[in-house]
């Protein structure tokens, strides 16, 4: 078969969180922003075994296994790559193409002649929308959801036939049908293997960049047909990770504040009724592309997600992304309405700006979950439940942050302060002291490369091994780091690695970045062994409590091709000495 589309294998991740699939073979328990568990993979008393949803993937520090959602089924069902995701894939109700429905072309189409593209075809749907024939169900659709026509243009809403006339008119401006599948505005039939269009029947949301570029759209069918909402594919103009619906407006207006949605409809109420600030991810859960992003344009985002289970625990995920990359967050739980789309409608902008005001911290939003999920009036669950607060406490690495949280749990749950500190205390130093029995053989190992499997030549390159993982760690967990060394912004080669597994990893990782212009840590396991994919998942996450700036990385990169330059030295030196010896043995002979 065909390599899978990078635009399906993010389709089937987004449709099953890994917290998810694990939980079918371990039990997890919440540990802070995170999941424990005893591990799958080896025998042990003590959890070792963590889930991080904020970037879908897991780790176990007692084995070392790690990896994605597909890494782990993988494992745990000895399987191989395209297995796992098929069967990944089936339970998430995704077609996998066996054809590749992708094509061959689509890196082949220069970005200039998409923008182009995509900006006709937004003109093309927008004057259907204004037909006055073949619009007006639209149209009246627009109205009743109460969007005004200063709205509509603003956005440039726009209305797909349900035909091919789209694609026949895209023709007649002269584009090709190996352009419109390139830009997915058609997409190849499975059956006969010919091509349609991929938008009929529904309204049309272009997504526009922060230039004001057309670079992909978003279709709600108006029915009751699915899917609901159909959105385009990534392609070398759009990556859905990395934009947010609405910045181009929003950017003007969010440097106090930014509001999350979960939806184009929400995101664009809020601007019709005033509120500009607001931005929605686009068919997707948050990524932390997307979080950093937002870092450049705000200093706070208030999440409003939608307010069923769904929506809260994709707030949470969000939550934690967002603070990691420094962000103050609030959560806004709206009542009386489902999303801020509805809720605007029922009570109005002003009722929407005071439901803003009282936003809730991230611990109260945190509190409020945790809580949901136990039956305060059974003595056991109770205990249970307060638990899990302490263990999320105790996760936080602030003194001060901790003593806040522990005086607003105490309220919140009525038990006294000083019970809630004592039982974080015991868990912190339970911690302290697992990690302390840990810490000195983990750190002999990593220190002297002594039986290390994965990277077997380390031993004899320790200072330029040090370098390379750190390099490696933050090329998996910051993939913008990889544009910035494929672009040439960052001079680094795969002769700069020293080891052969830094180098056949900085290989890989680029290839896969080269293929589709993105990085998913799932493509590893297509190329690298388990134990190999485990190794960089690690480093990611020994990466990701420290300062993991431009800088940083940049200074890695200098002391890694300075060594691999003492290397040679060093090298050229012993060369040159073995040739001086030669030939004053060869003279002694003459």
């Amino acid at each position: 078969m065909a390599r899978i589309p990078v635009s399906v294998i993010e389709e089937i991740k987004e449709r099953t969180p890994i917290e998810d699939v694990v939980a079918r073979y371990v039990t997890l328990k919440r540990a802070g922003s995170n999941l424990t568990a005893n591990c799958p993979f080896h025998s042990e008393r003590t959890p070792s075994f963590v889930v991080f949803p904020a970037t879908q993937s897991f780790y176990c520090f007692g084995c070392g296994a790690g990896g994605d959602v597909v890494s782990f089924l993988m494992r745990i069902e000895n399987l191989e790559y395209v297995d796992a995701l098929r069967q990944l894939a089936e339970r998430a109700g995704v077609s996998i193409p066996d054809s590749g429905e992708r094509g061959d072309g689509v890196e082949t189409v220069p970005r200039k002649r998409l923008f182009e593209m995509n900006r006709d075809a937004a003109r093309y749907y927008r004057d259907q929308l204004f037909d006055e024939s073949r619009g007006e169900a639209t149209r009246r659709y627009l109205t009743e959801r109460g969007l005004s026509q200063t709205v509509i243009k603003r956005f440039g809403l726009g209305f797909a036939p349900d035909d091919f006339g789209m694609s026949r008119h895209m023709k007649e401006l002269g584009y090709t049908e190996k352009e419109l599948v390139a830009g997915f505005l058609m997409k190849v039939s499975e059956r006969s293997g010919k091509p349609y269009d991929l938008f009929r029947g529904r309204v049309m949301f272009p997504i526009i960049d922060v230039s004001g570029r057309v670079i992909a759209f978003g279709g709600r069918v108006m029915g009751d047909g699915e899917p609901k909402y159909l959105n385009s594919s990534d392609t070398p103009v759009f990556k859905k990770s990395k934009n947010l619906f609405a910045l181009n407006y929003a950017k003007n207006n969010c440097a106090d504040e930014m509001i999350l949605c979960e939806g184009y409809m929400d995101v664009i109420s809020l601007h019709g009724a005033g509120v500009e600030n607001a931005v929605a991810t686009l068919g997707t859960a948050l990524t932390p592309e997307q979080a950093r992003i937002m870092t450049k344009y705000t200093k706070r985002v208030i999440i409003c997600y939608d307010s069923d289970a769904p929506g809260q625990r994709a707030a949470s995920r969000a939550i934690d992304l967002l603070s990691e990359v420094g962000l103050d967050v609030k959560v806004l739980k709206l009542k009386g309405a489902k999303d801020p789309d509805e809720f605007i409608k029922k009570y109005g902008v002003d009722a929407f700006r005071d439901a803003l005001a009282g936003s809730s911290g991230k611990f109260s939003h945190t509190l409020g979950t945790i809580s949901s999920k136990y039956d305060e009036n059974d003595p056991d669950a109770r205990v249970k439940m307060i638990r899990e607060v302490c263990e999320y406490i105790a996760s936080i690495p602030g003194a001060t942050e901790r003593e806040i949280y522990i005086n607003q749990a105490s309220a919140a749950l009525g038990v006294s302060v000083e019970s809630i500190k004592n039982d974080v205390l015991l868990i912190i130093n339970k911690n302290r002291k697992k990690r302390r029995r840990e810490l000195p053989g983990e750190m002999l190992r990593n220190a002297t490369g002594v039986g290390d499997r994965v990277n077997r030549d380390k031993l004899t390159h320790l200072r330029a091994a040090s370098c390379e993982e750190t390099v490696l760690g933050m090329l998996v967990g910051y993939p913008e780091y990889i544009a910035d060394v494929a672009s040439g912004r960052i001079k680094l080669s795969e002769d700069d690695f020293s080891t052969e597994f830094g180098r056949r990893a900085f290989s890989t990782i680029c290839g896969i970045y080269g293929e589709s212009g993105a990085f998913d840590i799932g493509a590893l396991s297509e190329h690298m062994s388990p134990d190999e994919v485990s190794r960089l998942v690690k480093l990611s996450v020994d990466r990701s409590q420290l300062d993991n700036g431009r800088s940083i990385f940049e200074a890695n990169v200098k002391a890694l091709t300075d060594e691999k330059s003492r290397e040679l030295a060093k090298s050229e030196d012993a060369f040159d000495a073995i040739r001086r010896m030669r030939e004053t043995k060869n003279r002694g002979n003459t």
